[in-house]
C-alpha cells in the first residue's frame, strides 16, 4: 500500500532564535511513496511549487532521506515510486528542503512498519539538515525550541496562551529565490557581546510573552541583531516591510529562516497588515505574493485515503 501524507512548512528563528526556535505553518506538501513490484528502480514524478527545478532521479531529497531510514536498518534500497505535489514555495525561508528530508523518512518508515520512533527520525533528520529549528517542528508541530547536542536533538514544545488561539500569520513571499547557503554566507563568524546579550534577551522574552499571553512584548521580542541586519542587502526593501507590518497593526514581524519570505503575527487586520507588507516591497522593486496561514499543530501526518 502507498503511504500517503503531508509536510508543513516551516519558520525558522522567529527572529532572535537563531537556529533555536521554529514553527511548523499550515501550508504543505503533499507526498506519495510505494513499492511497485515493477517498474524502473525510481520514478519521480512532481507538480507544483518549484517541480520544473528539482531533480527527478537519487539527488532528490525526499529520495535520500528515505533511503537513509533503509541504510539506517541495514536493509537494501526497494524499488521506489515517488509522487510529490508541493504547495511550499522553494528557497524561500519556508522549511521546503526540511520538507523533502522529513517527508522522506517518515514515509520509508511507513513502508518499515515503523521500527523508528519521531524522536529517531529526528536525529536521522538533523543529520541531514543540520537545523534542528526547521525539522522538529516540520516533525512534531506547532512552536518548538530546539538545540543539537552530542548525543541528539533536544526539544520541548512551546504552547502559546489561549489569547494566541486566533493568531494568524501573514506571510509576504517575493517572487525570487534565496538559498540558504547563500543567505548564512553573509554572516559573520564573530559577534559583540553585546549583541549576544541583546538576542538572548529577546528570545527569553518571546517564549515568556508566547506562553504567558502578553502578546504587547512580541513586538520587541522579534527583534533580532544576529543575522536580519547582515541579510538586508540579499532581501530589497526587508526594514521598510518589517517596519509596514508593525505599522499596519501587527504584534511582531521578522525574516522568516533565511529569507526571503517576511512572516508577521497578527491577531486582527491580517489582510491589511499583508497589503501594507506587498506595498513596501513593491516599492523596493520586489513583487511578493501574501499568504494568511496558521500555525500547524501536527508535523508530517498520514492522509487517509
Amino acid at each position: 500500500m502507498p503511504v500517503k501524507l503531508q509536510v508543513p512548512a516551516t519558520c525558522a528563528n522567529l527572529g532572535p532564535g537563531f537556529d533555536a526556535l521554529g514553527l511548523a505553518v499550515s501550508i504543505y506538501n503533499y507526498l506519495e511513496v510505494d513499492t511497485p513490484v515493477e517498474g524502473p528502480g525510481l520514478t519521480i514524478h512532481m507538480t507544483g511549487e518549484g517541480a520544473k527545478n528539482l531533480p527527478a532521479d537519487e539527488r532528490h531529497l525526499v529520495y535520500q532521506a528515505a533511503s537513509r531510514v533503509f541504510h539506517h536498518l541495514h536493509k537494501p534500497v526497494p524499488r521506489l515510486s515517488i509522487r510529490q505535489h508541493n504547495t511550499i514555495p522553494l528557497c524561500s525561508g519556508l522549511g521546503s528542503s526540511a520538507a523533502a528530508i522529513v517527508g522522506g523518512l517518515f514515509a520509508a518508515n511507513e513502508l518499515l512498519q515503523r521500527p523508528l520512533s519521531r524522536h529517531e527520525l529526528l536525529n536521522l533528520a538533523q543529520a541531514e539538515e543540520n537545523h534542528p529549528d526547521n525539522i522538529t517542528p516540520a516533525l512534531f508541530g506547532g512552536i518548538t525550541a530546539a538545540c543539537a547536542t552530542p548525543e541528539g536533538v533536544r526539544f520541548s514544545t512551546i504552547r502559546p496562551a489561549a489569547c494566541f488561539e486566533a493568531l494568524e500569520l501573514v506571510l509576504a513571499v517575493p517572487d525570487y529565490v534565496l538559498p540558504t547557503h547563500e543567505s548564512r554566507r553573509v554572516l559573520p563568524n564573530q559577534i559583540s557581546f553585546a549583541d549576544a546579550v541583546f538576542n538572548a534577551s529577546r528570545t527569553a522574552l518571546l517564549v515568556a510573552a508566547l506562553t504567558a499571553g502578553d502578546a504587547q512584548h512580541l513586538r520587541t521580542a522579534t527583534e533580532d541583531r544576529l543575522h536580519q541586519p547582515y541579510r538586508l542587502p540579499l532581501v530589497p526593501g526587508l526594514q521598510s516591510v518589517l517596519e509596514a507590518a508593525l505599522a499596519a497593526g501587527a504584534l511582531g514581524a521578522f525574516l522568516s529562516g533565511a529569507g526571503p519570505t517576511v512572516l508577521a503575527f497578527s491577531l486582527s487586520d491580517a489582510q491589511v497588515v499583508g497589503r501594507q507588507m506587498q506595498d513596501a516591497f513593491a516599492q523596493a522593486g520586489v513583487s511578493c505574493t501574501i499568504h494568511t496561514s496558521r500555525i500547524s499543530t501536527t508535523g508530517v501526518e498520514i492522509i487517509r485515503s
